[in-house]
Formats: structure tokens, C-alpha cells, sequence
């Protein structure tokens, strides 16, 4: 398909439901939640989570939390997939780099180690959309339209 920035958000408008936003916000805070309990657990203080146990749940049930938060990192790129201009790449960056610290850098190291598969995610694909522009999911897109 030839794409024009046009066509290409109103396809991803189509992809990027309400549904599918909360389900892609409901696996990577349970990626995070991994994560932060694994580190935790090495440090031998996995407890230290219990009096956060019901509020953790609510926030992944509602796939929403309060405040400036990896949540609203991920709205904020997924809003600028779907087509809202971004009037502020300095705060763009400062979302995708939490994105890519939270899920990616592992302890000891400063630079991401970002999988390739990410890269056909829905977080995935708005993080290269709000960092390289919506040109560079052409690819990405065909593939999607022609599955």
C-alpha cells in the first residue's frame, strides 16, 4: 500500500482502540511488576511490596495510576501514534527513555538492550513513531494490513 501520513494514522486510529491501549498498559506493568520483584527478591526484601500489594492490583485492573508515571508515558506515545501532534519533543523523549529504562536497562548497564521483537508491539511501534516519525512503520504497517 502506498501510505501517506494521513492514511497511515487513521490505520493505526483503527488498531489503537481503547482495549487494545489497556491491554498493551496491563502487560508491561506486569512486566515492570516482574521485574521489580525479581530485584526484590535478590536483595531479600520481597516483602517490602506487601503493603502495596492492593493498590499494584488496582492500578493494573484500571490500567491507570496517578501522576507522571509509566502510564502516562505510554499514553502520551500512544496518542502521538494515533495521530495528536507532539508540541513537545523534550517531553517526548523524556516518555520513550523511561519506556526504554524501565523495560530495558538491566542493573549495571546505562544503554537499553531493547529486543527486536518489541519493535511489532503496539508500545513498540509508538515509540519509533515518536522518535523517527510516522515513516518509519511503513514496513510495520504493510505487514499489519496484509495479516
Amino acid at each position: 500500500m502506498e501510505w501517506t501520513p494521513e492514511k497511515a494514522y487513521a490505520f493505526l486510529q483503527e488498531i489503537y482502540t481503547d482495549e487494545l491501549m489497556q491491554q498493551e498498559k496491563r502487560h508491561v506493568f506486569q512486566l515492570a511488576q516482574n521485574k521489580m520483584k525479581q530485584l526484590l527478591r535478590t536483595l531479600s526484601i520481597e516483602e517490602a511490596i506487601e503493603p502495596y500489594e492492593k493498590r499494584l492490583a488496582r492500578f493494573k485492573e484500571y490500567a491507570s495510576m496517578p501522576g507522571d508515571t509509566l502510564f502516562w508515558s505510554m499514553q502520551h506515545l500512544f496518542n502521538i501514534a494515533r495521530g495528536e501532534k507532539d508540541n513537545n519533543p523534550i517531553e517526548t523523549k523524556k516518555h520513550v527513555t523511561r519506556i526504554y529504562e524501565t523495560l530495558f536497562v538491566p542493573a549495571g548497564r546505562k544503554v537499553p538492550i531493547i529486543p527486536d521483537s518489541f519493535w511489532k508491539t503496539p508500545l513498540g511501534i509508538a515509540c519509533q513513531i515518536a522518535e523517527d516519525g510516522i515513516e518509519s512503520v511503513y514496513p510495520i504497517l504493510d505487514e499489519m494490513k496484509n495479516s
